[in-house]
């Protein structure tokens, strides 16, 4: 089955709700499937640091300190652009932070099943005016 549609040059991802009401959606970076969650409140879009070589990622040498909801400061890599794309269709070339997502799969896991490649953030939404239709579970832009 498809996971997106073009309707007038928009592209439409189909998503997933997950029981904790997170939104996944799967998409490809440089090329290679992922599963991302996505998130409005995340200012930066995120790929788990033990993904940079599954993804084929080449990151900056200098790390930066940057804080979460509920982490604190922690220290992550930035990747150099990489290609977002969707069944095909070049969508957009977006510098990644790189971070430890373990505590993020484990709770995935325990309440889902599931584990994530990455996160989808406020810096790539509103970059593309993206809109989540929650009827429908899209996004599109």
């Amino acid at each position: 089955m498809s996971t997106s549609f073009i309707e007038k040059n928009k592209t439409l991802i189909k998503c997933f709700l997950l029981k904790t009401n997170h939104i996944t959606c799967i998409i490809n970076i440089n090329g290679v499937m992922g599963s991302f969650l996505v998130d409005s409140g995340a200012s930066n879009s995120c790929i788990d640091i033990n993904h940079d070589k599954k993804f084929k990622l080449e990151k900056y040498k200098k790390s930066y300190s940057a804080s979460g909801a509920a982490n604190g400061k922690f220290d992550v890599s930035k990747s150099k652009k990489a290609q977002i794309s969707h069944e095909e269709k070049n969508i957009e070339k977006l510098n990644f932070l790189l971070i430890d997502m373990t505590s993020i799969n484990k709770a995935l896991n325990e309440s889902d099943n599931i584990s994530i490649d990455g996160i989808l953030g406020a810096d790539f939404l509103i970059k593309k005016n993206a809109l989540i239709n929650y009827n429908m579970m899209t996004l599109s832009f």
